[in-house]
């Protein structure tokens, strides 16, 4: 019978004791042919009014998982997984770090050494007769583009044009020797130039001078040193700096200022450096890069239109510093001087037509690019010089440029609390300037760059540029890009271009002082075409994510509106705030089982799915903690359709509202598998044979859900709110006999769970996979149905309707 069965297949006999071979394979034989009868669903009634009903057998085995070895994962760690390293005490680790550092062994000084120099790393697998001819062609080239940028960024600096010069030369070398980009072109570039000349522009808006300057009636002209007469403007009285008459900067001491925060911005990035910070720019997104530097090229544009037209308006700077400047050019927008203007359209349409319609259409057949922007140059300084355009047109020119190199000087540290937020800012800007390009030219020749050390040496570059007259470097777009399309294969090729330069010091210098100014600033505008362009991306930025061009707006609109800092740290704070939005607007799907695939994937976005009856799993693609776990808990409920509390309450109400109707109704027994739907009304729809038939059931188990499983392959993290909020939702659903599992849990939320008590009481409930949780739920459901689960109303006899049920399923006849 029955009931001998069961004792025989749960062990009850001593035979099956002493054989559990011969045990196991009764235990296989009775479920086949307990899968062989036919399947009865008996609706028991308190009173007997109501007669039982045979149902037809469901196929389920397509919802069934194969019988394989669920695996749990405490299980799954004990077996395979390593044993944690001990953790080490603070004082251990700082000791161990200390010695570390401090032994000096061969190995580990020639491995600093090769790590501090990559150039000998470089050099050694050098191709001399190959490279050595491509490197030359491309430093020359680059040399040629040098001079003209070098002069026309340093005037965006609010600089002597000769200071650029000096920039494509001292820092490059520094470059040389420490970087670890081979087809890096640094030196002058618009976003730093115009990020130094913010700062000098506000120092001279704060109408200050200094006492020796006036009261002794020394007068400053720039002689190439980095500091001029500024040791005689702060020491002559003996007293501290003054402010007591209004009266413009002289060159010197822009030149000590521009020193200055060179000096440190350079140690900002050697510590950063040092301190392997070379990440931080992971925090600045390509969109809002792309925002900051085109409202940049709106702020280098506006700061050279009153150089093509002639006007003399005083540089704005601070808040809405644009509108403000716009306001000064159509205030004296009469006063326009004809001749710059004419000669700034002149030059644009030549470097235009020349940089578009023959380097860039013929690019695959000149073997380098015509350098337009020199010969504009040389063109424009003839010019000048011969029609005396200075006296005669007043039209306005670089002036005094002194030959030969500058004399070394110590940066003098000129207000430094004035610009202290600028030297971080331009730091980081141009180590993400920088090192953005520097991966992009390693990708594409497959080379590996080392980020850390760029940040060492463009800090290193900077600090010794300090020492003469130079402000902070970066890589150049446009100058990288020839260097590699000329065919640069290392940075042999920056010294070549540095010797053309510094012969240009030595002995060329001189004979640009007649070159207007007006065609540098030609050079300027046309070389922020592509940064003008990004603008374009904006259709596509759209399409990918709304949140970067939004991120891309914000940042633009505050550069071009605010200020160039401000707009810098309102869109940083804003891309910090649609991360935090991201990870609160989440959504858990719904998981369904691919019958092909054996897989479980999105049933809204795949086809071919089934899904488990009265089983869900779910996918929580986010990180879980305090910000989105209120919000997990109502995605939960939603997926599932089931709310614990709404449950509770309808039970309760139930059961009070006709309490002699709850006991009248009795509970199913489930036989076997069967596809069952139930309501919340109470009611169960059979499908048997392609019908329906309704059946009402005990309120007590309207809920149509048993099991619920999470995969936590997407979880990146979680906190103790998160696990907190893992404790909730067990224990609501475990309140209506609702089961949760996880799974796909990984090391580092496990030790989570661990700390904060979770595992104490639901270790058990975690599982490997998927489908190691899912054959876990239907093994305890036949579980419970092989061992006739009791009902879930209380009974005063228990005893009683065991035995009525024992007799039910014994005797097929009762049926």
């Amino acid at each position: 019978m029955w009931s001998d069965a069961m004792n025989d297949l749960f062990g009850g006999s001593d035979y099956g004791d002493l054989f559990p071979a011969c045990r196991n394979s009764r235990r296989r034989r009775f479920e086949a042919n307990l899968m062989s009868c036919p399947t009865y669903r008996v609706i028991m009634d308190m009173d007997g009014t109501t007669p039982p009903v045979e149902l037809a057998s469901v196929d389920a085995s397509k919802f069934q998982e194969p019988k394989l070895k669920t695996q749990k994962l405490a299980d799954y760690r004990k077996k395979y997984r390593l044993p944690d390293n001990p953790t080490e005490s603070l004082p251990d680790l700082i000791r161990k770090e200390a010695s570390s550092c401090c032994s000096c062994t061969p190995d580990r000084r020639r491995k600093f050494l090769d790590k501090l120099f990559p150039v000998y790393r470089i050099m050694k697998k050098y191709k001399w007769k190959t490279d050595l001819p491509n490197d030359l062609i491309a430093g020359l080239t680059v040399g040629i583009m040098q001079l003209p940028q070098g002069m026309a960024y340093a005037m965006l600096a609010e600089l002597p044009p000769v200071v650029g010069l000096y920039m494509s030369f001292f820092p490059v070398l520094v470059y040389f020797l420490l970087g670890t980009s081979r087809h890096l072109s640094m030196g002058t570039v618009a976003v730093i130039s115009l990020l130094v000349g913010s700062v000098i522009a506000r120092l001279d808006d704060l109408d200050i001078t200094y006492e020796g300057a006036v009261g002794n009636g020394n007068t400053s002209s720039y002689n190439g040193s980095g500091t001029g007469n500024l040791s005689a403007f702060v020491m002559s009285t003996g007293h501290p700096l003054q402010p007591i008459i209004k009266s413009q900067i002289p060159d010197d001491i822009k030149i000590a200022i521009a020193t200055s925060l060179s000096f440190l911005v350079g140690i900002v990035q050697i510590l950063m450096g040092i301190c392997h910070l070379g990440f931080v720019t992971t925090y600045m997104s390509d969109a809002l890069i792309s925002g900051f530097t085109t409202g940049c090229a709106v702020h280098v544009f506006t700061s050279q239109v009153k150089y093509m037209f002639g006007l003399h308006i005083p540089r704005s700077d601070g808040m809405f510093q644009i509108i403000q400047t716009y306001i000064y050019i159509f205030e004296h927008i009469s006063q326009t001087n004809y001749m710059p203007f004419v000669i700034s359209v002149v030059c644009i349409i030549i470097l235009y037509v020349v940089k578009m319609y023959v380097n860039q259409k013929y690019k695959s057949k000149l073997k380098i690019p015509v350098p337009i922007e020199l010969i504009v140059v040389i063109l424009g300084t003839v010019v000048s010089y011969f029609a005396n355009l200075s006296e005669t047109h007043q039209v306005k020119v670089v002036g005094k440029v002194p030959a030969g190199l500058p004399t070394p000087s110590i940066p003098t540290m000129v207000h430094i609390e004035l610009y202290l937020i600028d030297i971080f800012i331009i730091a980081i800007i141009a180590f993400a300037q920088s090192v953005s390009l520097a991966a992009l030219m390693a990708k594409k020749h497959c080379y590996s760059f080392d980020a850390n050390q760029e940040l060492i040496a463009y800090g290193a570059g900077s600090v010794f540029g300090s020492f003469f007259s130079c402000f902070p470097f970066a890589g150049s777009v446009s100058r990288s890009s020839v260097q590699e399309s000329a065919g640069g294969k290392t940075q042999l090729t920056s010294v070549f271009s540095a010797i053309l330069v510094l012969v240009v010091i030595l002995v060329i210098g001189p004979l640009f002082e007649p070159l207007p100014s007006c065609v540098l600033s030609s050079v300027i505008v046309v070389a922020l075409r592509n940064m003008f362009l990004q603008v374009t991306e904006l259709p596509k930025i759209w399409r990918i994510s709304r949140f970067d061009f939004l991120i891309w707006i914000v940042t633009f609109l505050c550069v071009v509106i605010l200020h160039v800092d401000y707009g810098l740290l309102i869109g940083i704070v804003f891309s910090f705030f649609t991360v935090v939005i991201r990870s609160q607007r989440i959504k858990i799907v719904n998981l369904e089982k691919i019958l092909e695939e054996d897989r479980y994937e999105n049933a809204s976005k795949y086809c071919k799915t089934e899904a488990h009856p009265g089983m869900k799993i779910i996918n929580f693609n986010s990180p879980l903690y305090y910000a989105n776990g209120d919000i997990f808990v109502s995605q939960v409920y939603r997926v599932t359709g089931v709310t614990p509390e709404k449950v509770r309450k309808q039970l309760k109400k139930d059961s009070v509202k006709d309490p002699l109707e709850s006991n009248r109704l009795g509970t199913v027994l489930l036989i076997g598998d069967s596809n069952l739907e139930l309501h919340h009304n109470g009611k169960a729809e059979v499908v048997s044979n392609g019908k329906l038939s309704s059946t009402v059931l005990n309120p007590g188990i309207a809920c149509p859900l048993h099991h619920i499983i999470i995969d936590c392959s997407m979880i990146t993290f979680i906190d103790s709110v998160g696990a907190k909020v893992l404790i909730q939702i067990f224990e609501e659903y475990g309140s209506i006999d609702v089961d949760v599992y996880l799974a796909e849990v990984s090391d580092d939320i496990w030790d989570v769970l661990q700390a904060t008590g979770f595992l104490d009481k639901y270790e058990d409930c975690i599982y490997v996979s998927v489908s190691d949780a899912v054959n876990s739920a239907f093994h305890l459901i036949e579980e419970r149905q092989l061992l006739k689960k009791k009902p879930l109303l209380p009974h005063n006899n228990d005893h009683d309707e065991e035995n009525e049920s024992d007799k039910l399923l014994t005797d097929p006849t009762v049926m």
